[in-house]
């Protein structure tokens, strides 16, 4: 399906956002937050726009965010934790604005990939504490919910994240402490969903790599939504990698981009374990 790309920046928090419209669209909007880090990623990466691309292409209006980012951070030595503007709350504000806007037009989505996926279900969980619009449900791409990844089973061996080769444990403390600036915040569930009470969240689709150490994570925290009877489907794509809907041109992608449709189509007909 034809489908146009809209950039603009939103009135009221000057937000940048890349509406893509189909012709005719079909079901109920998503929008879709990028992973990097917290400190990196654009809404021009393959994992923010040839995810959207593809989604309008099967005709749902989808919308990516430019949100702010955390400072960039180095593997190793100590890390600056002063005062920076992208740290936490400022990705989490962006995203909320983006979404309520679009939620203006009717019952939206919301979903992420990696830091991505985290920002989404803590902007979830602050719209219910808010009592305000919820998403219709989350996407929830390799992500990592917790400021420290639990520990992995066989099936979750501890790969390296980094080009350096810094193990993923590691990798994962130095990242999630840039993001939130301050040691005291780790444990706060606003911040990262996977410390606390997730229930209120909406149906939630867990879509993890197989090869990937953040799959600890997604394990985790699925079962933390089960527990709290929060309705989840839980998938994995075989033999793929962290990072997988970042490289378009990958049988991994195709999969995802699949998994995901599927998914968004059985919730839009009340039924989100049919996918």
């Amino acid at each position: 399906m034809r489908f146009v790309v809209h950039d603009r920046q939103l009135a009221d928090s000057r937000t940048p956002v890349r509406d893509y419209i189909p012709e005719h669209p079909q079901g109920a909007a998503l929008l879709w937050v990028h992973g990097g880090g917290f400190a990196g990623g654009s809404i021009d990466m393959p994992e923010s726009d040839a995810v959207a691309r593809r989604l309008a292409a099967g005709g749902r209006l989808v919308r990516t965010v430019e949100y702010r980012l955390a400072p960039p951070w180095p593997e190793h030595g100590p890390l600056d934790l002063g005062p920076a503007p992208g740290r936490y709350p400022a990705a989490q504000d962006d995203v909320t604005a983006a979404f309520l806007d679009l939620a203006q037009q009717g019952a939206a989505f919301l979903g992420g990939a990696s830091a991505g996926a985290c920002i989404a279900a803590s902007v979830a969980a602050r719209l219910s504490d808010e009592g305000s619009v919820p998403p219709l449900g989350l996407v929830l791409a390799y992500g990592v919910f917790h400021a420290s990844l639990p520990v992995p089973t066989e099936a979750e061996p501890d790969h390296p994240l980094s080009p350096s080769g810094a193990q993923a444990g590691e990798w994962v403390e130095r990242m999630t402490l840039n993001y939130a600036g301050s040691r005291s915040l780790l444990a706060d569930p606003k911040v990262f969903p996977g410390a606390g009470d997730p229930a209120g969240l909406p149906a939630t689709l867990i879509l993890d790599a197989e090869r990937d150490s953040l799959r600890a994570s997604g394990r985790r925290f699925a079962e933390q939504l089960r527990a709290f009877g929060v309705c989840v489907t839980e998938t994995v794509v075989p033999g793929s990698s962290h990072g997988f809907l970042n490289d378009p041109l990958s049988g991994d992608f195709e999969q995802g981009i699949l998994k995901i449709t599927r998914w968004l189509e059985t919730v839009g007909t009340g039924n989100p374990h049919g996918a």
